[in-house]
């Protein structure tokens, strides 16, 4: 790349990507790249159907995924204070997408469950994408789908080392 395209004098331009040391664009990269960007079309949807803003969705699939969480709890899988936290689960009980309820054991605590009506609508839209997937892999001969198995594998390897590296500061 030239010094001038470098610099932070000069705005970015995306032919400056054709002449950087990415790899080739193939049909495989692209169509992963589309099924994420179809991915996050479907999560916004579902937050719209839901009437929930990123953070809310985040905070009901980690519910629906793991069970009942503390406020706390739930911050750190969010990653936001537990003022932010407790701002998420207001929004959520005011939409009926979660109930409060005394700790099983530690009744100086509250945890935060979903509530049926908004599991069963979430999982309405949910279910038709999982049944979908799971048609297709059903559909190949087990040979094609180790391929894909390990293929995928791969891929989420090299995406949870790019989570885990340490970041520049």
């Amino acid at each position: 790349m030239s010094e001038a395209r470098n610099s932070d004098e000069a705005p970015w331009s995306r032919e400056e990507l054709a002449d950087s040391s990415l790899p080739q664009i193939s049909a495989i990269t692209d169509s992963l790249r589309e099924v994420d960007a179809i991915s996050r079309a479907f999560e916004r949807r579902l937050g719209r159907v839901l009437t929930v803003n990123p953070t809310d969705l985040a905070a009901m699939e980690f519910l629906i995924q793991e069970g009942s969480l503390t406020p706390s709890e739930l911050a750190v899988r969010l990653g936001v204070s537990t003022a932010a936290s407790t701002l998420v689960v207001d929004r959520l009980v005011a939409l009926g997408h979660v109930e409060r309820h005394p700790h099983d054991r530690d009744r100086r605590k509250i945890v935060v469950v979903p509530s049926r009506a908004s599991v069963n609508r979430a999982i309405d839209e949910l279910l038709p994408v999982i049944h979908g997937i799971a048609g297709v892999a059903e559909r190949m001969p087990p040979s094609e789908r180790a391929v894909v198995e390990r293929f995928l594998t791969d891929v989420i390897a090299v995406y949870r080392a790019a989570v885990e590296a340490p970041e520049a500061p």
